[in-house]
C-alpha cells in the first residue's frame, strides 16, 4: 500500500478548492471513460467542461483513440453540450502522426494498419497512404503474394484497427524488414472501455508482436510517450507544464503521461480504474488528485462560489 494519501477534490476545503483551480491555467482531458465511454454517454462532463471554460480555463481532448472522424469528434461532444468545440481542441494518434510526418519530411508513402477514418483522414490532406484490402481467402499458398510490398515505404503506421487481418500484419513486417522505413505507433492501450459494463482488450499485444518479429522499436506519438507531450507543447504553446492538469482514467496511460510531462494530474474513476487500485499504486505513480468523474467539477464550482 502507498503511504502517500491523494486528496479527492470534492473534500478539499473551501479554500484548497480554490488554490486547486487557481493552480492551472490548462485541462487536458482524455476522453474515453472521462468524457463518455466508447459505447455510452458519461453523465456531467459536457457541463464540467463548460464550467472549466467559464473560469477562463483553456480545455483540450488528448485521446489515444483516432478511430472517429473529426466531424463524429464534433456530433459527440456537442451532443453532451460542450459549448464551442472545434476540431484543433482535440488531438489523437493520427494527428500527432501527421505531425511527426511533416516534421521529418517523409515523402514517401506509408503503410496503414489504422482504422478507416484514420486513413481518410490522412489521405484529405495529402498522404499517401497504402492498405492492404482483399477479399481473397488466404492460404499458405498465397499469402507471400497477397503481403508482397508493392513499393518501398517511407514509414508503418500502427494505431487500434478493429477490422484487423493477419495478412496486414504480416504484410507490415515485410515493409518493416527495410530499416529505413520507419514505426510509427499509436494504439498502447491494454484496455478499450466500451460501456461501464464492457471492457474488451486493447491493442497493445499485437504491436509487441510486431516488435518481437521485427526487432523494431516503434516511434510511440500517443499516450504515456513523452514525444507526444513534446508534439502539444510545439502545437498549444504551453508554457509552463505546472500550469497544466491532465485528467484521464488510467493511471498506466493517462497518469503516467502526466507525470512524464511535468503536468498536474487528476484521476476520475469513471473509466478503467477502479480505487483499489489506485491506492495499491506506488507513490511514484499516483495521481495528485482524484474525482469520481468529471461531473465532480460541476459540484467544485458550486462549492467555490457559496464561499466567495
Amino acid at each position: 500500500m502507498s503511504a502517500r494519501k491523494i486528496p479527492h477534490i470534492l473534500k478539499l476545503s473551501a479554500q484548497e478548492q480554490k488554490e486547486f483551480v487557481n493552480s492551472f491555467d490548462v485541462v487536458m482531458c482524455d476522453c474515453d471513460g472521462v468524457m463518455w465511454m466508447i459505447a455510452a454517454p458519461l453523465a456531467g462532463s459536457g457541463e464540467a467542461v463548460n464550467a472549466l471554460k467559464a473560469d477562463g480555463k483553456q480545455v483540450l481532448f488528448v485521446t489515444n483513440n483516432s478511430m472517429r472522424s473529426d466531424d463524429e469528434y464534433v456530433k459527440l461532444f456537442g451532443g453532451i453540450g460542450v459549448k464551442d468545440f472545434q476540431t484543433n481542441d482535440i488531438i489523437h494518434p493520427i494527428k500527432s502522426m501527421l505531425y511527426y510526418i511533416k516534421k521529418h519530411n517523409i515523402k514517401e508513402p506509408v503503410f496503414s494498419l489504422c482504422s478507416p477514418p484514420s486513413t481518410r483522414m490522412l489521405r484529405k490532406v495529402g498522404v499517401d497512404v497504402r492498405t492492404l484490402d482483399t477479399t481473397e481467402e488466404i492460404t499458405p499458398n498465397n499469402l507471400g503474394r497477397i503481403t508482397e510490398p508493392e513499393a518501398r515505404m517511407g514509414a508503418v503506421l500502427y494505431d487500434i484497427k478493429l477490422d484487423l487481418t493477419y495478412p496486414q500484419i504480416a504484410a507490415a513486417t515485410r515493409y518493416l524488414a527495410d530499416k529505413d522505413c520507419q514505426f510509427i505507433a499509436g494504439g498502447t492501450d491494454w484496455l478499450l472501455p466500451m460501456t461501464k459494463d464492457l471492457t474488451v482488450p486493447g491493442f497493445c499485444d499485437i504491436l509487441d508482436t510486431l516488435k518481437r518479429f521485427t526487432g523494431r522499436e516503434p516511434i510511440i506519438i500517443s499516450k504515456p510517450a513523452v514525444l507526444l507531450g513534446e508534439i502539444l507543447k510545439d502545437i498549444y504553446k504551453l508554457a509552463d507544464p505546472k500550469r497544466c492538469l491532465f485528467v484521464g482514467d488510467s493511471l498506466t496511460h493517462d497518469v503516467r503521461f502526466g507525470l512524464n510531462c511535468g503536468y498536474q494530474t487528476l484521476l476520475v474513476l469513471s473509466g478503467s480504474t477502479p480505487i483499489e487500485e489506485m491506492w495499491q499504486a506506488k507513490a511514484e505513480d499516483q495521481p495528485h488528485f482524484y474525482a469520481d468523474s468529471m461531473a465532480d467539477f460541476i459540484e467544485l464550482y458550486a462549492n467555490i462560489s457559496k464561499s466567495a
